[in-house]
This record gives C-alpha cells, structure tokens and sequence, in this order.
C-alpha cells in the first residue's frame, strides 16, 4: 500500500486500523481510504495506552516500514485480528527485521479474518488452538477469564519482538 498523496520526502507515522475486511486510513473531517492491505518490513510491535470516549484501553500497534513512510496498525488488546496476525507471525522462523510482510484483511460471515504473508509466502498460524478461557464465578455471576489466553500471545509477541531486534514486551 502506497499512500500517493503523503509527502514521501519527510519520514512519518500513518495510523490505520483494520474494520470490516479492510485496512483503514482515516482522514481529517471524518473522511476514510480503504486498502486491500498494508505491507512493509516489521519495524515493531508494541503495547500503549489509549483513551477515548472517556475510557482507557490498551492497543497493540503493529509498525511497518515500505520505504520512507511507517504504518502502524492498531488493533483492541483483545482483537482476534490481532491474535491471527501474531499467530501467523510466530510462525516464520526466519523472520527478521528486512522480512516483507503483507497483512491482508478480509471479511466472511460478517468477521473480518487475515492473511499473514512473509516474503511471499502465506502464513500458518504457530498453534491451532489457544490456552481455554477459564470461567470465574464473582459476585454470583460467571465470566469468561481470558488472562491464560492473552498472556500467551503477549509472550508470542515477544518473541517476535525479539526475531526484528526489538527485545521482550
């Protein structure tokens, strides 16, 4: 994904998300481009804070570099677009800092789901199956516990982290 219209002679972050099978780029005045994917080589993944609508939730934010322009991908905590893109990404052994990476949404069933390609290649997830959600009763009512879950891939992402020179989480 190339963005023409962006000076390509200053280095600069491009925020996108990915909604409905796409990736996102939202504009000043509410406007949006949509692309079929966004590609470059992994630069980072990191963890932030973020506040809005007077709440504060944590973001995963994928960087990838094509060229002189960063994207970063943000993605909920507990996105399960994220979890198939760090599952797919666990999974190159020989990923590396000059890996290209292509991240290609799509929408079935009214889900989005995701490819992962690295160096042309498609992607298999690491592991088919997750650590279970646990059931907590608190209070009289039962939750679904995901902490094993999300703990898990925390620790993939580090370790992809760690295979483009960034260390742990």
């Amino acid at each position: 994904m190339a963005l023409g219209h962006l000076d390509t002679d200053t280095r600069r972050k491009i925020f996108l998300s990915i909604s409905h099978g796409k990736v996102v780029h939202y504009l000043s005045g509410g406007e949006k481009e949509q692309f079929k994917n966004v590609e470059g080589t992994l630069q980072d993944i990191t963890l932030k804070e973020r506040s809005f609508n007077g709440k504060t939730e944590p973001f995963w934010y994928i960087d990838l570099r094509d060229g002189k322009e960063v994207y970063s991908v943000s993605l909920s905590y507990a996105s399960g677009t994220y979890k198939s893109i760090i599952l797919a990404l666990a999974s190159c052994k020989n990923l590396s800092k000059d890996t290209q990476i292509i991240i290609e949404p799509y929408e079935k069933d009214n889900f989005t789901k995701v490819v992962v390609y690295a160096d042309g290649e498609k992607l298999d997830w690491v592991v088919k199956t997750l650590p279970p959600l646990k059931e907590v009763n608190v209070g009289g009512r039962t939750y679904s516990d995901d902490t094993d879950r999300m703990n898990y891939i925390r620790d993939l992402t580090s370790q992809v982290r760690e295979r483009v020179g960034k260390g742990s989480l």
